[in-house]
């Protein structure tokens, strides 16, 4: 093969998504199971399945369809059987950002895709084991925003096939049964029905997926095993969460999800927050913009000098610093996406996907596991920055040419 053939092969679009399959096919080859997948590979040893769930149900938890699914695969199959379809869930999940939000410079956007998705530390999907922890948000993830497709093709009066619809619905029901992403999916479908209602564009899809998650929602929040869970974790990891106050509760839920990324030093969100300064920077000749894009670094800067000379920040000083991180992200990317574009509601869809992804994780405030759950779930947390970093190479960076400012090139 000669070089110039092979520049044109490493040229296409798809080389990204291939190269991440084989980075992750050789992912699959070291993982064995371990913690929580050795306990569900042995719960249906003395009882049949359908018993089992209803006990969960009845216990523990509303999560019966992924439960089910995570037993099948521990109990009953070869490992080797889960690798492949836990393979085919890491297509899905690039394949649904990239078919959500890649429009244009295809194979720039889809490095991005790719980098951003693997800046999230894989070692979070394996704290209550790879199976256990993958299908409980990798799975959830990837069939999430596959369920957010229907909404791209009708905003783009595209036709949606009755394959594809069934794929849809499968997608919503297995996503909807995780809490955090039940809610995910109510924010951002509630928030599309309202815009395409107004513009007249609904289909009968639209109103059957927004249905299957209102039904999730209530069977949630009324399963029993929810409400037992909760008595039973607050005995095992945090006695006190009863009579904690709510300003503690919500102080715990900001400082935990903001530990992660800071001082755990996350690479993807450095990046995120580094894209912001250089996107603020260089569409905007007003220094008052340019010092608010530096804000959310100059912010993580403070914290970290006064918790290396202090040894321990006060609990006051860092909800101070940890919300004015995230309330001057949130000022940036709405003078990036939004400003000067109110009137189209759709243009607030980055902020929308901001504030979903945090309130994934917020959420946590409200559980006594809010220390015991780990980093895993701030996963779709880290997805919501991962689309965000690629809307600002999509809508800003890559429109910038050579040497110019993208103000100059607006003004053409």
């Amino acid at each position: 093969m000669n070089k110039e053939k092979l520049k044109e092969i490493l040229k296409k679009e798809k080389i990204p998504f291939l190269i991440f399959i084989v980075l992750i096919i050789l992912l699959h080859i070291f993982i064995q199971k371990e913690n929580d997948d050795l306990y569900f590979s042995t719960v249906c040893e003395n009882v049949g399945l359908f018993d089992y769930l209803s006990q969960r149900y009845n216990t523990w938890t509303s999560r019966i369809i992924i439960e089910g699914i995570l037993v099948t695969f521990c109990s009953f199959l070869p490992i080797e059987i889960w690798k492949i379809a836990n393979i085919g869930m890491f297509i899905l999940l690039i394949y649904s950002i990239s078919k959500l939000f890649v429009t244009e410079n295809k194979q720039k956007l889809n490095w991005i895709v790719i980098i951003s998705i693997v800046s999230i530390p894989i070692t979070i999907l394996k704290e209550a084991g790879w199976i256990a922890t993958m299908n409980n948000y990798l799975w959830v993830a990837s069939t999430g925003l596959y369920a957010m497709i229907p909404i791209k093709k009708l905003l783009n009066n595209e036709k949606i096939s009755v394959i594809q619809g069934i794929t849809f619905v499968i997608s919503i029901i297995y996503a909807s049964n995780q809490e955090q992403m039940a809610g995910i999916l109510f924010l951002v479908y509630t928030f599309f029905l309202i815009y395409i209602i107004k513009n007249r564009k609904q289909k009968p899809i639209l109103f059957i997926m927004y249905a299957i998650i209102i039904i999730s929602l209530i069977f949630i929040l009324t399963c029993p095993g929810n409400a037992n869970r909760k008595i039973q974790e607050e005995e095992t990891w945090y006695p006190e969460y009863s009579e904690t106050s709510l300003f503690i509760k919500l102080a715990e839920g900001l400082t935990t999800m903001m530990h992660y990324v800071i001082r755990n030093g996350r690479v993807l969100f450095y990046g995120f927050i580094a894209l912001i300064t250089y996107t603020m920077w260089k569409t905007s000749k007003d220094i008052k913009y340019r010092l608010l894009g530096m804000s959310p670094i100059f912010l993580v800067v403070i914290f970290d000098e006064v918790t290396r000379i202090s040894g321990k920040a006060n609990i006051i000083f860092t909800v101070c610093i940890y919300s004015l991180i995230l309330i001057s992200i949130g000022i940036c990317l709405y003078n990036i996406f939004c400003k000067g574009k109110e009137k189209d509601m759709k243009n607030f869809t980055p902020l929308l996907i901001y504030i979903t992804g945090i309130l994934s994780r917020y959420v946590m405030a409200f559980s006594p596991t809010v220390y015991a759950s780990g980093e895993r779930t701030s996963f779709f947390w880290y997805i919501s920055i991962s689309i965000l970093i690629i809307l600002l190479f999509r809508d800003k960076i890559f429109k910038l040419k050579k040497g110019e400012k993208l103000w100059e090139s607006l003004k053409r």
